[in-house]
């Protein structure tokens, strides 16, 4: 291969992970870019095995082709929290089911599905990921009935304020080409999926650590005199300073920094110094400096449900220019923040 070859293969590498990363920050802790959306794929089988944890539930089924070759597949569900909020808890699932399940196939992995709708053998159908239609006649289901936040939002009439609980209600996050410097664009192109730190369930730092990503929510609250924010999504809790005279510089550096707000009219602004997380991303493939500066925004506007969250990331060893990124989150009054709790996968 020579030059000009290797040259433009390392760029065309770098933009399509910058569009991965760009996806990923802004929609979810584990990238779904290796399922093939464009077709279902359905399978029968007795489940082996249950890994009922977060960052996501597995399921493990024996399969039996019509030559009567046997196939063992890794099925992907969504996390607990989201599921149990959709009525379904682990007990419901058990090791000698016969089961049937319907997603996507992984193109990296063989034999890997990212499931959405499983039969059980008393003809409960449950969803398990995304949004998919009922797939089998069936009187008995689960998670597909589940308030919209549109309803949620209707039934509890127009709220007030910041101090409450918000989700994410649709695309947003950082531009998909970020300016990246010669340096951090090496690091992005040598990074290996399996050093993945979501999937380690390694608690991100800022900036990365506000995934507002759809199905986890965030709340803002009052705590002495401060205003605490919550990410349900890794149990993260921030401190924001509202009445501190303390110098940052003075303050010990963190992976979340240390954060000072103050109101500009009704919106809430945050600037974060001390941060001492590697990387910009959460998943690890960005590096980031200890000079990395922060500023967040949120505020709310003509629609009293509607909050709009604004971040710039300022760090001159990782980027060119600033980068910025936002976010509209919508009130969930149907909702509140649950244990994360992620446990790492074994062996």
């Amino acid at each position: 291969m020579n030059n000009v070859t290797q040259s433009l293969a390392l760029s065309l590498y770098i933009f399509f992970a910058s569009l991965v990363l760009g996806a990923t920050i802004a929609n979810a802790h584990h990238s779904n870019v290796e399922y093939d959306f464009s077709e279902i794929h359905e399978l029968q089988g007795e489940i082996i095995h249950v890994s009922w944890r977060n960052p996501h539930v597995e399921i493990t089924i024996l399969t039996e082709e019509a030559d009567g070759k046997e196939s063992v597949w890794e099925l992907e569900a969504q996390d607990i929290n989201s599921l149990s909020r959709s009525g379904l808890n682990g007990s419901m699932i058990h090791v000698g089911d016969i089961v049937r399940v319907a997603g996507n196939v992984s193109m990296q992995r063989a034999n890997n599905l990212s499931v959405n709708n499983l039969l059980l053998p008393n003809g409960t159908e449950i969803r398990l990921r995304g949004n998919p239609a009922r797939r089998w006649s069936t009187e008995e289901h689960i998670g597909f009935d589940r308030i919209t936040a549109e309803q949620a939002r209707a039934e509890a009439g127009e709220g007030e304020g910041l101090f409450r609980v918000w989700m994410n209600t649709g695309p947003g996050g950082f531009p998909p080409q970020l300016p990246l410097t010669t340096d951090a664009r090496t690091a992005q192109a040598n990074w290996d999926a399996a050093n993945d730190l979501t999937m380690q369930c390694i608690s991100s730092g800022m900036p990365a650590a506000m995934r507002l990503s759809p199905p986890h929510p965030i709340e803002l609250s009052m705590h002495e005199g401060n205003i605490m924010l919550r990410v349900e999504l890794f149990d993260i809790t921030r401190i924001i300073q509202m009445n501190s005279d303390a110098m940052a510089s003075d303050e010990p550096a963190s992976a979340l920094g240390h954060s000072v707000g103050h109101w500009e009219g009704d919106t809430l602004v945050i600037n974060t110094t001390r941060i001492n997380w590697p990387f910009f991303d959460h998943q690890g493939i960005i590096p980031q400096s200890d000079t990395v500066q922060v500023t967040e925004q949120l505020s709310i506007g003509d629609d009293k449900n509607l909050m709009t969250y604004e971040i710039t990331v300022t760090d001159p060893t990782t980027f060119t220019q600033p980068v910025s990124g936002s976010w509209v989150m919508g009130w969930r009054p149907d909702m509140q923040i649950e244990p994360y709790e992620c446990i790492a996968p074994t062996g």
